[in-house]
């Protein structure tokens, strides 16, 4: 009997125990868990900051994500995995400060305590200057990254720069369905502007690359990229190689080079939306052998009672009206806003190369 009752004790004591550093220990991996959540945390909330400024970051915001690495860096957290992201986003952020040495030390000091961090390799390949060499590096950690979405990003940056536009597209497109929308906020307009070099053709010249990648091209680089990128030149030259000086006069003695309230447009001159619509529909009606294409909506107009133009700032009378009229009808060139032209808006580079491209569908 008092055998049963002491046992019964030391088995509930020894109960006890262990309850309680049971609990104990499950506070302590609550507690460690809630750590390893906040600073996960931490680190999502400064690439919230950082990631942006590589779209058009101001000063202001380098200095911001700079406070927030200061203030992480006193809490002096210790843990591997977030001391070695917070060193690659600092060296991140040095890169973007034109610290390159910093950045350096940055990542040599992460490597040291976690090489395989993506934020890591993504800093690494940042520090490579050559984009062959750049995407070798992400090639291979693509496969062994932990957020593959963001190394995808950074591919897809090596690839738009190797002029890989295809690649870039797909390779940026796959990274946005799996990284906050503020990734596509940042590089959308890369992956469009991506998007639209694709048309160049696959043997296009480094001049044509160079011309599409202006914001705004003169007429002379219009007639560079119709010549490279197009056969709507062959009913004059033939197939033949034609100096810009040659093609030049032969396009304005046909009327086809537009003419504003200045004069003739130079070949050095910055071309308008209203000289692109002139050119390009001028060029058309010639290569189609369809003159009749040049006063078709004029012609048109002069049947109505009441005659009136459809695009509010380009009105029936307009030396552009015709060209206008067509370049929109056809899906060649858009109203911006859904109501104007806007004639006197600039042309970039490749947006004439997307232009030249409808006109021939």
């Amino acid at each position: 009997m008092n055998n049963s009752f002491f046992l019964t004790r030391a088995l509930l004591i020894s109960l006890s125990f262990l309850l309680v550093t049971s609990c104990a220990s499950l506070q302590k991996d609550v507690m460690a868990s809630t750590a390893d959540e906040e600073s996960s945390g931490d680190i999502a909330t400064l690439a919230q900051v950082i990631v942006p400024i590589d779209k058009n970051g101001s000063q202001k915001d380098i200095d911001k994500a700079r406070s927030m690495i200061r203030l992480l860096e006193q809490r002096d957290i210790k843990d591997t995995s977030f001391e070695t992201r917070l060193l690659a986003w600092s060296g991140r952020l040095y890169l973007l400060e034109g610290k390159r040495q910093e950045a350096t030390r940055a990542l040599k000091r992460a490597k040291s305590l976690a090489s395989g961090e993506t934020a890591v390799s993504i800093l690494e390949s940042r520090l490579e200057t050559n984009a062959e060499t750049r995407l070798a590096i992400l090639d291979i950690y693509r496969t062994l990254s932990d957020i593959p979405a963001v190394i995808e990003i950074e591919r897809a940056r090596a690839l738009e720069e190797l002029r890989r536009y295809q690649e870039a597209v797909a390779a940026y497109d796959t990274a946005f369905a799996h990284l906050p929308n503020y990734y596509r906020e940042t590089y959308g307009p890369s992956r469009n502007r991506s998007w639209e070099m694709r048309s160049l053709s696959s043997n296009h010249t480094s001049s044509t690359d160079s011309i599409a990648e202006k914001a705004e091209i003169s007429l002379q680089d219009a007639i560079t990229l119709i010549q490279d990128e197009t056969d709507l030149f062959t009913f004059i030259t033939g197939s033949s190689p034609w100096s810009p000086d040659r093609l030049y006069k032969d396009l304005n003695n046909r009327g086809i080079i537009p003419k504003d309230a200045v004069g003739t447009v130079r070949p050095s001159d910055a071309m308008t939306r209203a000289h692109v619509a002139w050119l390009l529909w001028q060029l058309n009606a010639a290569y189609r052998s369809q003159p009749a294409l040049t006063s078709r909506y004029s012609d048109r107009m002069r049947t109505l009672a009441n005659p009136k133009s459809p695009i509010t700032d380009v009105p029936h009378g307009s030396r552009w009206f015709d060209s206008v009229m067509g370049c929109v009808e056809r899906e060649i060139m858009n109203l911006p806003d859904g109501r104007n032209f806007q004639p006197n808006g600039k042309v970039s580079g490749v947006n004439f190369l997307v232009m030249i491209k409808a006109l021939l569908r």
